[in-house]
């Protein structure tokens, strides 16, 4: 009885750090420029010609995560893979997760195809996972965005949902073999690269090894996900450095001049893996260009009256026209608890002692869309494949 707890205990504690957290996996390179790769698992299949047909019409380049069976049974879509130009990486011998369970399974699962990547199927981490990769000089590769191409939803839902989360740097989880994912790329893809995005192959986005304060934020990424999808929090802006959230709600205090409590405003949202790799100075130009955005959806919702964010680097917000305000106690503490750990968690770094303090920064209507006018007649962001 202790020995099969013991190994229950054991496999979860690997799959949780290994596949949930992604520790010491390669999920993502640089935030700081807006490279993204583009990764399809268990191929070859009946859909890799229509794949890469698509793939050439966009002039971009992929990696496919390739199963030794089906490989061997079409060596000719392999060849065409590799003809186009694409990377070719190791998925395992087969696609069955369980009989990875038994570790000399696992070892002649991992074996079979020599490559500089390995997936795992569905990301599954044994204790033995890491240590078989690394005798055969295999690296992890793993995601930080799933397409969800698995699930039976509309491909334009699935499109949506795709450019919101994409950031510099994200490796994108595909299949190669649903129609869906065919769908759903024919409506990204343009708009991907009209935002600015630059899909890549994995070694042209050369990610690094997850450390333990950046697994930890791949690990919270689906809270945020449902936060989102709770709250229905929209970005203003789509594009890779667009850096705010916005979130409708009543203005919950303090009551400030001409703007009580209750007053229909926008909470601002920073994106903070989108900032956390950015230089002072990028993060000033992309704050401006986001802040018109901003004005953007404010422009087009005549109740909201002003937008707010708290946060102890609210004095600094001073010079992109925001005003601060005081917060009573509690309030007060728990901003700038979370600001700490945000700051931490993102940046690795803890706020000086003397600017711990949070407090409130806004922005009135006239003000935001008197320094930042829209140049256009606002509308929201063009959903992929409509107008």
């Amino acid at each position: 009885m202790e020995l099969a707890l013991g190994l229950v205990l054991l496999y979860g504690l690997s799959d949780l750090l290994f596949r949930f957290l992604g520790l010491g996996a390669y999920a993502h390179g640089s935030r700081r420029e807006a490279k993204v790769a583009l990764t399809f698992d268990d191929g070859p299949s009946e859909r890799t010609e229509a794949l890469l047909a698509l793939l050439r019409r966009h002039g971009v380049k992929a990696t496919f995560f390739l199963t030794g069976e089906r490989a061997k049974r079409h060596p000719e879509w392999v060849e065409a893979i590799r003809r186009e130009g694409h990377q070719v990486e190791d998925h395992g011998a087969f696609h069955r997760a369980l009989a990875l369970f038994l570790p000399w399974v696992e070892w002649r699962h991992m074996a079979q195809t020599p490559a500089r990547y390995y997936r795992p199927p569905h990301g599954l981490h044994t204790p033995f996972t890491r240590l078989f990769a690394r005798a055969l000089g295999k690296r992890v590769a793993l995601w930080d965005l799933e397409s969800k191409d698995w699930l039976p939803l509309p491909p334009k839902a699935l499109a949506e949902r795709l450019l919101y989360y994409l950031r510099p740097g994200s490796i994108v989880l595909l299949h190669d073999g649903p129609e869906r994912t065919l769908r759903l790329l024919e409506l990204a893809l343009p708009h991907m690269l009209a935002l600015g995005y630059r899909p890549v192959t994995l070694d042209e986005l050369n990610p690094l090894p997850l450390t333990p304060r950046r697994a930890l934020i791949r690990g919270l990424q689906g809270f945020e996900e449902r936060y989102n999808r709770r709250h229905r929090v929209e970005r203003a802006g789509l594009g890779p450095f667009d850096l705010f959230r916005l979130e409708k709600k009543p203005f919950p205090g303090p009551s400030l001049p001409g703007l009580p409590t209750g007053t229909p405003a926008f909470e601002l949202h920073l994106e903070s893996q989108r900032a956390m790799e950015l230089s002072p100075l990028e993060a000033i130009r992309h704050v401006r260009e986001s802040l018109k955005k901003v004005a953007q959806w404010v422009a087009q919702d005549p109740e909201v009256r002003l937008v707010y964010g708290y946060s102890y680097l609210a004095p600094g917000g001073r010079r992109f026209g925001f005003q601060t305000a005081p917060l009573p106690f509690w309030p007060r503490l728990v901003a700038s608890l979370a600001s700490a750990w945000f700051y931490w968690l993102y940046r690795g770094e803890l706020p000086k002692r003397d600017s711990f303090w949070a407090s409130l920064a806004y922005l009135t209507r006239e003000e935001l869309l008197r320094r930042y006018p829209p140049s256009t007649p606002a509308s929201p962001p063009p959903a992929p494949g409509g107008p």
